[in-house]
């Protein structure tokens, strides 16, 4: 693993093991949800096949695993999925995007903690970017709710810098 700080972003590059360690999570949450490209839980998502979404859901651990870097977990491996824990630490939750340009998205959905955030990483396996982070009580504002699809949308300028995480009041979780 192989990381380096750009101002506002940080560069994360995994290594093989915690590549197939993403591809094991994606099989795995594929299987526990027993998910279909079509489901209603994808966001109205289109996939051409079943490899396209899996490989979603491996960048997506991917994503995990380069956040737990960030933080100096080389050792995560992304959790179960169970829908109920954050996705990296205790209150966490990463949204990858393959789109270089592209906002955090939050659904439109009840999060059991005030304390959560939401971190943006963007990248393709192995090299992901670290962009920003917000708490989910900021994004759950009517100004980044999106008028068609019912979410929140943050714009990457919006987002407040990683190296400010950890000197917040949701940094020790």
């Amino acid at each position: 693993m192989v990381m380096r700080t750009m101002p506002s972003v940080a560069k994360v590059i995994l290594d093989r093991q915690q590549e197939l360690a993403a591809h094991q999570a994606a099989l795995d949450r594929v299987r526990y949800f027993n998910s279909q490209m079509d489901d209603p839980s994808q966001h109205g998502q289109r996939f051409t096949n079943l490899h396209e979404f899996i490989w979603q859901k491996a960048e997506g651990a991917g994503a995990e695993i380069a956040v737990a870097n960030y933080f100096g977990d080389y050792g995560f491996v992304p959790k179960s999925p169970d829908n109920t824990s954050a996705d990296v630490g205790n209150n966490i939750e990463v949204k990858w995007t393959k789109h270089a340009h592209g906002h955090l998205i939050v659904q439109n959905k009840q999060y059991e903690r005030d304390d959560m955030v939401a971190i943006l990483v963007t990248g393709l396996s192995p090299v992901y970017l670290v962009m920003g982070w917000m708490p989910l009580h900021m994004i759950m504002q009517p100004k980044y709710k999106h008028p068609n699809q019912g979410n929140y949308w943050v714009p990457k300028s919006n987002l407040f810098e990683m190296q400010y995480l950890k000197r917040s009041n949701y940094g020790d979780n």
